[in-house]
Formats: structure tokens, sequence, C-alpha cells
């Protein structure tokens, strides 16, 4: 019964660092995604201008 309970343990403990584990790197990931994309935003913000031509269609 002893090893028993020591196996869930083990388990138990590896199961809980790992969803930690991927639950910080998701985080960390997130976090520089949404950090670059700002950047990249303030960046390439370009508004379209639209411009008459000199050639008319149908003059």
């Amino acid at each position: 019964m002893g090893s028993l309970l020591s196996a869930l343990i083990l388990s138990l403990t590896v199961l809980t660092a790992m969803t930690l584990g991927i639950i910080a790197a998701y985080g960390a990931v997130t976090g520089i995604l949404h950090a670059f994309a700002y950047q990249s935003r303030q960046r390439v913000r370009a508004t379209a201008v639209l411009i008459p031509s000199e050639s008319h269609a149908g003059d």
C-alpha cells in the first residue's frame, strides 16, 4: 500500500510540474508576442489615401 501511495504522489507531482511548466511557457510566449505585436503595429501604421489619377476613365 505504501508503494502505491508513493507512486501516486510521484505521478501527481510530475503532472503538476509539467502543467505549471506548460502554463508558464504559454504565458511567456504570449507576452513576448504581444510586446512585439504592439511595436510592429506602431511602425507599419500607414493609412491608405485615395489620390485622384491624371487619367480618368470615360473622358
